[in-house]
């Protein structure tokens, strides 16, 4: 395994917000829209190749079943496909959704620590709501962007552009905790610091991200570390 890249801490203390994504990132679900992908891709007589899934994980539905079929498909074909993969998703989905590990432990101390907290994801809203009830974060959520519902979804930066430009804050002020590559690129082509955790994110395509990490456990006990060190006398930020 290759070391993790990953400095001391994830210390935002100059960040006011702080933005999860959701699939990979505080739910495992990706293996979920992969089951879908697959099987509607049969429905079609086609096989999606491992390189193909890989390369369209955190991007959403717009673009794989093109590359798959070979060509452009019409809007009316996009959204038959993707309205099939949706509903065999939401079949899936209770059973085989599952928390990552150390993810909301992170998200809950941030926003305990007055952090703002916002979701941008590239699942449709309703699989978004669906999750945050799993994980039980709902109301410590402020703001939602679904960049099902956009233009362009990831590795664009206008996910992420436009969940900022709802905090109404500079890219600056926010750090965003990503799994995925396109989900990443995203997020710093937007001008975010980016926490990266997930299997193989330490590896040189990510460098661009302000810490890399195999899991969110490290980032969680940084987190604890720092805080236990804000609170000894002294340091003048007990609360």
């Amino acid at each position: 395994m290759t070391p993790a890249r990953e400095k001391p801490s994830i210390d935002l203390t100059r960040h006011s917000a702080a933005i999860f994504d959701l699939d990979g990132t505080l739910a495992q679900s990706e293996n979920v829209w992969e089951a879908a992908k697959v099987d509607v891709a049969r429905r079609y007589g086609l096989v999606p190749s491992r390189k193909l899934l890989d390369a369209h994980i955190g991007r959403g539905l717009k673009g794989s079943f093109d590359e798959l079929f070979g060509q452009s498909l019409s809007p009316a074909s996009h959204r038959e496909t993707s309205d099939q993969i949706v509903v065999l998703a939401d079949a899936m989905m209770p059973s085989m959704r599952k928390p990552v590990p150390g993810a909301r432990e992170l998200l809950c101390r941030l926003h305990d620590d007055g952090k703002r907290i916002a979701i941008c994801s590239s699942s449709p809203r309703l699989h978004i709501a669906d999750a945050l009830a799993m994980l039980g974060i709902s109301q410590r959520i402020e703001v939602v962007v679904s960049a099902a519902e956009l233009p362009l979804g990831m590795p664009a930066p206008l996910p992420f552009s436009t969940t900022l430009a709802i905090l109404a804050l500079p890219a600056a002020e926010a750090g965003v905790f990503e799994d995925s590559l396109p989900g990443g690129q995203s997020a710093h082509a937007a001008g975010f610091a980016v926490f990266a955790a997930g299997s193989g994110f330490t590896v040189p395509e990510f460098a661009f991200c302000r810490v890399q990490a195999e899991s969110f456990s490290s980032f969680v006990e940084n987190h604890r570390r720092k805080r236990c060190r804000e609170m000894e006398p002294g340091n003048g930020t007990q609360q």
